[in-house]
């Protein structure tokens, strides 16, 4: 097996490197995301790494190389051998040369199958073991069972105690540990900049699974431009698969004076749209996708493609596992351009590892964050470094 390791910003890319190379056959036997640079390595630019292989066919290639070899002229043959007994005596040379190249191939075969073997088992082995060599305190050990329960990833986990050992932080001094992790965590968030409008319309729309808080969260945002800064808003919603989203949104435009109405599929949203030219704001609301349906991400992607949207913010619930929050991003940011990730019901978990994680992974700015269901409070503009030492307080917890 020819195995070989690819980076790139992103898994798909790596992907598309792999094929490119390899081809359709290729095997993928590992994948992983980290970063490169910052201090050691931490909290610097996010890249994906797949290691593939693929079975190398040594019967095909000789086959090819023996169809592209120019002809050898044959040696002479004594004419004064009988036809019959020429024929039988080139026959017999024939396949006195194929048994030994069989059994070269055979024996070649059974190296190539060993070295996948080898290959293969010394990847595992230096993935499982990647700190073999060092012995750590018990100091950091805890550290590392807080943050791994924390579901904190082994390799920033890694990162995290080089960075320490590097600074000669004292894991015993929980005062000098926060101080040090917050800074870094601070260095890793990525957050948006105020929204302005600049005398233009704004068109937000709000995609993400079901359940997740979207439509509280575009009235909480509602409220925060409308009441607090003055500006002219419009609610418009497209989740039609829910009567009760839609009576929601409707109760809370009845209370802020502000328009609601519903878009029930693509060819309606243009004329929908048209109808609020003269508000600075309009947010969108969608229905909720599930990451695993086709037919509803290219539904929502033809939905934003005829909206023309100026921003797309991804709502995530805190409370979804860590594993499922990637395929999430991964699979919406295949349908459509995310520009935006607002993080609700941090105020019904106390595992702050994923939001932690996604920071580092994905390019994706922090907009807004919500803590309960309050509207309008219950909606946080991200202050790093309150943000990064709420985080570390969870991660030392």
């Amino acid at each position: 097996m020819r195995i070989k390791r690819y980076e790139a910003p992103t898994i798909q890319e790596a992907l598309m490197k792999v094929k490119k190379d390899l081809g359709p056959e290729a095997v993928i036997l590992y994948t992983k995301t980290f970063r490169k640079g910052g201090v050691l390595g931490l909290f610097g630019k996010p890249v994906a790494e797949i290691t593939a292989g693929v079975e190398l066919n040594l019967m095909d290639d000789m086959a090819k190389r023996k169809m592209t070899t120019t002809a050898v002229p044959p040696i002479l043959e004594r004419t004064d051998v009988p036809i019959s007994q020429s024929a039988s005596s080139s026959a017999g040379r024939s396949i006195g040369t194929l048994d030994p190249a069989r059994t070269k191939v055979k024996a070649l075969q059974r190296e190539l199958n060993e070295m996948k073997t080898s290959s293969v088992a010394s990847l595992i082995k230096g993935i499982q073991q990647p700190e073999s060599g060092t012995i750590l305190s018990e100091g950091f050990n805890r550290l590392k069972k807080k943050l791994a329960k924390q579901e904190v990833e082994e390799f920033l986990i890694q990162r995290i105690v080089k960075g320490m050992m590097h600074e000669k932080i004292d894991p015993e001094r929980l005062e000098e540990v926060s101080s040090w992790l917050s800074r870094q965590v601070a260095a890793s968030l990525k957050t948006s900049p105020p929204m302005t409008f600049n005398g233009f319309q704004k068109i937000i729309a709000f995609v993400g699974p079901t359940g997740v808080g979207k439509t509280t969260t575009l009235a909480k945002l509602a409220a925060r431009f409308s009441l607090m800064e003055g500006k002219k808003v419009a609610m418009i919603t497209a989740d039609t698969y829910r009567i009760a989203a839609t009576e929601q949104l409707r109760t809370y435009g009845k209370i802020m004076g502000i328009p609601v109405e519903v878009a029930n599929g693509v060819d309606e949203i243009r004329s929908v749209l048209n109808r609020h030219k003269s508000v600075d704001l309009i947010l969108l609301d969608t229905a909720g996708r599930s990451p695993s349906n086709e037919g509803q991400l290219d539904e929502l992607k033809q939905f934003i493609a005829k909206s023309q949207v100026d921003e797309i913010h991804l709502v995530l619930s805190a409370t979804t596992k860590y594993l499922d929050m990637i395929r999430i991003i991964e699979r919406f940011g295949m349908a459509v351009p995310l520009n935006r990730l607002i993080f609700t019901k941090l105020d019904e978990t106390r595992y702050y590892g994923a939001l932690l994680n996604l920071m580092n992974n994905f390019q994706i700015p922090l907009a807004y964050y919500s803590t309960g269901q309050n509207v309008p409070d219950d909606l946080e503009v991200p202050d790093i470094p309150i943000l990064a030492e709420q985080i570390t307080r969870s991660l030392l917890s």
